[in-house]
């Protein structure tokens, strides 16, 4: 009697091989590191058997998955360690010997030395061209500051194309008083309406709103000028931070003015005591010895690692991104739920910071902005303490509430569809139009 095709088949599967799913394991020596570039659509899991590692400054527990995503790290050895690694997709990764990190001990015992001799801590600006481990750099002074002392060292970011704590295009002030998530393809999360692993972090914001400084220096200087006062004043009720210290990353030098006036305006501003500079050679370093006051300043230089990875804009726009949909939706262990609200257009009112791109003859720091699709669709919006009737002066001066997604526009309707972060109603305050965009 004949059979149906297939029902005499073998159930076992076929052989395809090596299983890409299988465990890698990895030793490496004590002052060495493993380099790893993470697609943005790959997940790399690595735990940690035996021996000190550690990833920019945080240590790896032991027998403890974790989990990355679209990132660029190294795992560097304190002593001698094995851990293994499972992927299907990563195919760049080495291990190199070349390192900066007794240099970056130096700095930090230094900084440890100013905050046990006195009740006001060190005030560090990190200083250097494009991709040359300055944000690096800060993030692992942040991670050994509390690693064995109760530290709470305040974390600035100067560069609003970074998105440390904060979605991109904004300017933040952050006290680190907690480990710091690893995992994360940035810094972690602030405050949430979930549940997380590790303590959330609260962060000072200021809203600059424009992708590049150039587009409007001026607002750049008001925007960090309002943040430095912020500081201050955390820093004046907070004896833990103002004891910890700042710890101030900053955009390219490429991006500021080459009289280094935005510089020297920080360096007034939140009171640097201490200027590192991330570069191969002492060109730099010697510049800004000429031109920023050293009587009051102490300016070193810090090696740049050969583990420093060049981020093209893909990358960096893939980051921005991601922050951007952490901030509603959460990430692959942390799942928010954003809650979308219907809003008539004559109920909002939005400003745009003003930009050199876009020709205007108002002396006006934001323009007001028509409400309509093409302005607005899928645009990221600041929201501030300002009511929706004030002015641009009292707005651009005002604190950020938070943020919204503008989901969608109906030109005919009159409607707007907006992403917020919390159940309720759309708050009545002014909005400050960002120039980033994000699309489901």
């Amino acid at each position: 009697m004949a059979s149906l095709p297939g029902l005499n088949d073998s159930l076992h599967p076929a052989d395809l091989g090596v299983d890409l799913n299988e465990p890698k394991h990895v030793s490496i020596t004590a002052g060495s590191e493993w380099r790893v570039d993470v697609p943005q659509e790959s997940k790399l899991t690595i735990k940690v058997h035996s021996g000190v590692a550690e990833i920019f400054g945080t240590e790896l527990a032991s027998d403890v998955p974790y989990v990355f995503q679209g990132t660029k790290f190294a795992v560097y050895a304190v002593e001698d360690a094995e851990f293994e690694w499972t992927s299907p997709e990563l195919t760049s990764h080495s291990i190199s010997s070349d390192t900066n990190m007794k240099f970056i001990y130096n700095v930090h015992f230094a900084l440890e030395k100013l905050r046990v001799s006195s009740f006001e801590g060190p005030r560090v600006l990190i200083v250097g061209e494009s991709c040359t481990g300055k944000t690096s750099l800060a993030k692992t002074l942040c991670a050994y500051a509390i690693k064995f002392k109760a530290h709470q060292p305040m974390m600035v970011n100067l560069n609003p194309q970074e998105c440390i704590y904060s979605p991109p295009g904004c300017l933040t002030a952050t006290p680190i008083s907690d480990v710091i998530d690893v995992s994360s393809s940035t810094w972690g999360q602030s405050m949430t309406s979930g549940a997380t692993k590790l303590h959330n972090k609260q962060p000072i914001v200021k809203s600059f709103g424009l992708e590049q400084i150039s587009e409007n220096k001026e607002r750049y200087v008001s925007t960090f000028q309002q943040l430095a006062n912020a500081v201050r004043g955390r820093v004046q009720n907070d004896s833990t931070v103002r004891r910890s210290g700042l710890i101030i990353d900053t955009p390219p030098l490429g991006q500021l003015s080459d009289d280094f006036s935005e510089l020297k305006e920080i360096i007034y501003q939140f009171k640097v005591n201490a200027v590192v500079v991330c570069a191969k050679d002492d060109t730099l370093a010697l510049k800004l010895n000429e031109h920023l006051p050293v009587e009051t300043l102490a300016i070193v230089r810090l090696p740049t690692s050969s583990g420093v990875v060049q981020t093209d804009d893909v990358y960096k726009r893939a980051l921005q991104r991601n922050a951007i949909r952490e901030y509603f939706y959460g990430d692959f262990n942390t799942v928010l739920s954003p809650y979308t609200i219907g809003v008539d257009s004559d109920m909002i009112t939005v400003w745009q910071p003003k930009s050199v791109l876009v020709q205007s003859d108002s002396q006006d720091d934001l323009l007001p902005v028509e409400i309509n699709a093409s302005n607005l669709q899928h645009a990221l919006v600041a929201i501030s303490y300002a009511s929706r009737r004030s002015s641009s002066e009292e707005v651009s001066a005002s604190p950020i509430l938070g943020f919204a997604l503008i989901m969608d526009v109906n030109d005919t309707k009159r409607k707007l569809r907006v992403l917020l972060p919390v159940p309720g109603l759309l708050p009545d305050k002014a909005m400050i139009l960002t120039a980033y965009r994000y699309l489901e």
